[in-house]
């Protein structure tokens, strides 16, 4: 009996001991494979960091759509709405004003970013305040020693504002510099209302009371027009003045009025590029290919790092290449 029960107690020591050699073992590769996946993890995020802050370039400011204090839809939800639902293009899509300057500050303070490359084709537009204060970022950015060059096939008043505060400005030798002056305009139903006999009920007290026109009238009253050529005319006399000290010609030279517009461009034979480059509307004129050829030389090697990229780009809303 004695030594029966030697045979089970040997044998339920040793098999206790294999268990715990088999259960050490496994817990010491488990704990050497998570060792080496850290080591792996650790490796790769510190050449992914050496790769980024090696790469040297201009930070593409690509701006889609309009310029807005808040986005009301900031999220990528929205945008696939908007598509989904009519949107014929990203045209519309709302771009942070803030974001936008944060991010033009930011690279005026990185080393690895060289300049700035505005391509404003798809831009929009934004009203006159939020792009002044997107252009007075941008010349503190020209202010760090840093250039900024503007790239286009042809400028609308808006794209041409922004443009306005490079340093270089680049244009397609087939586009134009579109300056044509402000304007508003409404709709008027006196008419419509008389004949559907819709009677209206107006109480107006004062000449320049004017909203109120559009039921009472077919046309805008001269009191209307006085007021709103005011306006619109210091907005129009603000831009021309911005547009002038930025690009050190006189206001004149900007907008000469339409007849002055339409003589410079029988001298060029109808030419209008070379019209904005004689007048100093723009610095250079040249092809897609060209342009990106210039840029790469600019921005896109180094003797010091040994990296080639035609242009590093940086996304102004991720801050990442």
């Amino acid at each position: 009996m004695r030594t029966l029960w030697r045979i089970f107690a040997g044998f339920f020591k040793w098999t206790w001991r294999l268990l715990n050699f088999v259960r050490e073992l496994v817990m010491n590769v488990f704990f050497i494979f998570l060792i080496l996946v850290c080591a792996g993890i650790w490796m790769h995020i510190s050449s992914t960091s050496q790769a980024q802050h090696s790469t040297r370039g201009a930070l593409l400011l690509d701006i889609t759509g309009v310029v807005v204090d808040k986005p009301s839809t900031s999220n990528r939800l929205g945008v696939i709405g908007r598509q989904l639902f009519g949107a014929t293009s990203d045209r519309l899509q709302e771009n942070s004003l803030f974001d936008i300057v944060e991010t033009i500050r930011q690279a005026k303070d990185d080393r690895n970013i060289t300049g700035i490359v505005l391509d404003l084709k798809d831009f929009a537009g934004g009203d006159q305040p939020s792009m002044q204060y997107i252009g007075k970022a941008l010349r503190e950015f020209r202010d760090s020693g840093k250039p900024v060059i503007a790239v286009g096939d042809s400028y609308s008043q808006g794209q041409y504002y922004l443009a306005s505060f490079a340093n270089k400005i680049w244009l397609s030798p087939q586009g134009t510099v579109d300056l044509h002056g402000f304007a508003t305009n409404g709709l008027y139903y006196k008419s419509l209302l008389d004949k559907l006999k819709v009677t209206t009920h107006v109480f107006r007290v004062g000449t320049y009371k004017s909203a109120v026109e559009p039921f009472i009238r077919d046309d805008m009253s001269p009191a209307a027009r006085e007021a709103d050529s005011r306006w619109i005319g210091e907005l129009w006399q603000n831009y021309l003045g911005t547009i002038a000290a930025n690009r050190q010609i006189t206001a004149e030279q900007v907008f000469p009025g339409a007849q002055g517009m339409l003589d410079g461009l029988r001298k060029v034979d109808g030419d209008t590029a070379k019209y904005a480059l004689e007048n100093k509307l723009v610095d250079s004129l040249g092809s897609s290919a060209e342009i990106e050829k210039a840029l790469t030389k600019q921005f896109g090697w180094s003797k010091e790092d040994k990296n080639y990229s035609a242009i590093s780009m940086y996304d102004y809303t991720t801050k990442k290449p």
